[in-house]
């Protein structure tokens, strides 16, 4: 990598040829550096962004790798993916040079996650995570073989928490003071959506007549824009009837904003503010504390100790299967092996 001093400016620049990616050959010059290592290193990294081989820095690996999934995958998914890899994936790995990295690093980084005191689904997480960027690289780059082979952490779910209904009942009695608050709640407790299928609800989603709800987006904040996306999934789309009186609450809160249009977020608030008055009045209350987004779970247990069957259940949650209805609150379901014998005696 030949470098050159420019004696007029006392600086250095590098000029190399390489192959864009039709195959054309072409030249590049770079100046102003004040250091020669400076323009070799910025020769190399310029480089490597068109390597088509395994003997580039991870950090390089890792763009080559962002710019192939970021199309492929929702912009919030990306942004909670590359947030966790920048953290805890990119300053162990960035210099190194990926045909370099064999299974013993691979395990000195999971054993240095794993004393990070991490949750084991964050843990898992971040493997994966890791393990598909030497995937691309397997795929595309020529690397021989995916060093990231053995997982750590785990998949399954710990038990949710949740409020029973008289502790709900408690905690709405101090909802009242804020009408936009109370009705927030009320949905995210009789409706088990998410509280982002809350935020991007308009006034079209509401059907007043049928007592229905239409959830068929969810709302984000990231980097500083709020966004409206379709929900992950198809099952994610669907319609909801809900009670008379939640349907009435809803029109109520309605009646008092000034000309709501059709299109218009009922909501428009940032969920940090819905957590903020949260945990405000779960202190007034004195009941325990749980997270706005286990109002949710507490939808579900309540329909799980009224008997409904789990097929019901995944469809109102907008769960993909019915199988992770069960996985998720599975411990709430009937069916202790006492259970299943005392049945089987009523039966014979």
């Amino acid at each position: 990598m030949p470098t050159y001093k420019d004696q007029s400016r006392g600086t250095w620049y590098c000029r190399f040829y390489y192959t864009d990616w039709t195959g054309q050959k072409k030249q590049k010059c770079k100046r102003g550096f004040k250091l020669q290592r400076d323009a070799k290193d910025w020769e190399r990294k310029f480089l490597e962004q068109f390597a088509k081989n395994p003997d580039i820095t991870f950090e390089a690996l890792y763009e080559k790798y962002k710019a192939y999934i970021t199309p492929r995958i929702r912009e919030s998914t990306a942004h909670t993916r590359f947030h966790m890899m920048d953290r805890h994936i990119l300053p162990f790995f960035k210099d190194r040079v990926i045909s370099d990295i064999a299974p013993a690093d691979i395990s000195a980084w999971q054993i240095e996650m794993m004393n990070k005191g991490l949750s084991d689904t964050y843990l898992r997480s971040a493997n994966t995570y890791l393990k598909a960027v030497f995937a691309y690289a397997v795929e595309y780059l020529g690397l021989p073989k995916n060093p990231c082979k053995k997982p750590i952490g785990s998949t399954k779910t710990q038990n949710v928490d949740f409020w029973t209904p008289e502790e709900y009942a408690l905690f709405i009695q101090e909802c009242k003071d804020n009408i936009e608050y109370y009705t927030i709640f009320e949905l995210l407790y009789y409706t088990g959506m998410r509280a982002g299928e809350l935020l991007a609800l308009t006034l079209n989603d509401i059907d007043f007549k049928n007592n229905q709800i239409t959830i068929n987006k969810t709302f984000y904040h990231l980097t500083g824009k709020d966004t409206v996306q379709p929900p992950k999934t198809a099952k994610g789309e669907r319609t909801i009837d809900i009670p008379v009186f939640l349907t009435e609450e809803v029109r109520d809160y309605v009646s008092r904003l000034y000309k709501p249009l059709p299109e218009d977020r009922l909501f428009p608030k940032q969920l940090d503010y819905i957590r903020s008055a949260f945990n405000i009045r779960i202190r007034r209350a004195g009941v325990k504390k749980i997270r706005v987004h286990d109002l949710r779970h507490s939808h579900a247990s309540t329909l799980i100790n009224l008997g409904a069957n789990p097929v019901l259940v995944a469809e109102r949650l907008g769960h993909e299967s019915p199988d992770i209805t069960l996985k998720t609150y599975s411990h709430l379901f009937p069916s202790s092996q006492t259970d299943i014998v005392r049945k089987i005696s009523k039966v014979v």
